[in-house]
């Protein structure tokens, strides 16, 4: 799968016996463990798996042929992107979608994203520039073919180009796990809110449009302005959805960074 894409979810298409292949340091459980997380990531954004929902290890294991030691592993790897909750004597269940989880991803998106945004403008070069164009291209098509799942792709595929061509490693690591959870949450919105789709389009060609001019201070604004935004519509969402919790209230909006 490239970089700029999102898989869209499905069953695998495999089957591996519980059997153990060594051979020096590599583990297949643990490579096996890191599909499933993948596949059980993907239902949870795409929330064919909804909020809530207890996950059985002897189900999952059934559906995809393997002893218990993976299907732990998998667990604990959603566990640490947010997308689970690990409980004793209850099992595991999908990390329900709240206003406050919500308000905490995105006040570090704010200013993470801007950052990105800066630094993808001072490093852009020629072949960057022509990747955020066709981008934006696709995504202005899949809008105007009122095209959900792929608009959805597409904006995904924007800001993590965004984030590769800012260079910086370790803000390339501490958001790709801030978007794990927040998929989701944008998810819900592109599903839910036909202004979710308007406002990215026009939010992302003004990030493109400073990021291709070289000008990190105004890209700094705009993908800042964007996500506050963003959080605006998608607290909507959730409390318009049937995943938004009883009283459950957050803050108004996110203050300027």
């Amino acid at each position: 799968m490239s970089s700029d894409s999102v898989a869209v979810p499905g069953t695998p298409a495999w089957g591996v016996g519980p059997g153990l292949l060594r051979g020096g340091d590599f583990a297949l459980p643990s490579v096996i463990a890191t599909e499933i997380a993948r596949v059980l990531s993907d239902r949870i954004v795409f929330l064919e798996l909804a909020p809530g929902t207890r996950i059985l290890e002897e189900e999952v294991g059934a559906s995809f042929g393997v002893s218990r030691s993976p299907i732990r592993e998998a667990f604990r790897m959603l566990e640490g992107d947010g997308l689970v909750i690990r409980a004793a004597r209850r099992g595991v269940s999908i990390t329900p979608m709240s206003r406050r989880d919500l308000d905490e991803v995105y006040a570090c998106r704010v200013g993470l994203e801007g950052l990105a945004a800066a630094e993808a403008a001072r490093r852009i070069d020629d072949e960057g520039r022509a990747l955020v164009e066709r981008l934006l291209a696709g995504l202005q098509a899949a809008f105007t073919a009122d095209d959900v799942p792929t608009f959805f792709q597409h904006n995904v595929a924007f800001t993590r180009a965004i984030h590769a061509l800012s260079q910086n490693q370790t803000l390339i690591r501490i958001v790709a796990g801030i978007e794990k959870q927040a998929l989701r949450y944008r998810y819900l919105a592109h599903l839910q809110s036909r202004e979710m789709l308007a406002m990215t389009l026009e939010g992302h060609g003004g990030v493109a449009e400073a990021v291709l001019a070289g000008k990190a201070d105004l890209a700094r604004r705009r993908a800042s302005q964007l996500m506050r935004r963003s959080h605006g519509v998608i607290a909507r969402a959730l409390a318009e959805s049937a995943y938004g919790l009883p009283g459950d209230t957050g803050t108004a909006e996110l203050e300027d960074s």
